[in-house]
């Protein structure tokens, strides 16, 4: 069963619908949130599988994307910072990732 997209709302018809929490949850962040998650995540340990980014940021996304909208979202942020904002380095396979920040 394809689940349909919940039409997108304004803040305001949100606020009269009393569905406020709803419409930002729904929003989601923007990707520079995402990508700080994974850099801060990178500065306490060091380093990332991608399996550890999976874990990150999957669960966080917002809930209007299915499955498989959910990890495009998160392999597009990564390879925007590694190949357009040069701030990740893979140190291991390109079937297995090591993600290192860029030094």
């Amino acid at each position: 069963m394809i689940e349909e997209r919940k039409p997108n709302r304004s803040a305001e018809l949100a606020e009269i619908t009393g569905e406020k929490a709803d419409y930002i949850r729904n929003r989601g962040f923007k990707d520079e949130h995402y990508k700080k998650m994974d850099l801060d995540y990178l500065d306490k340990y060091g380093y990332a599988s991608k399996e550890d980014i999976d874990k990150l940021i999957l669960d966080i996304l917002p809930d209007v994307l299915d499955k498989q909208q959910k990890e495009n979202k998160v392999r597009n942020l990564i390879y925007a910072m590694h190949k357009k904002d040069k701030t990740l380095v893979n140190k291991g396979t390109s079937r297995k990732p090591i993600w290192k920040k860029f030094v």
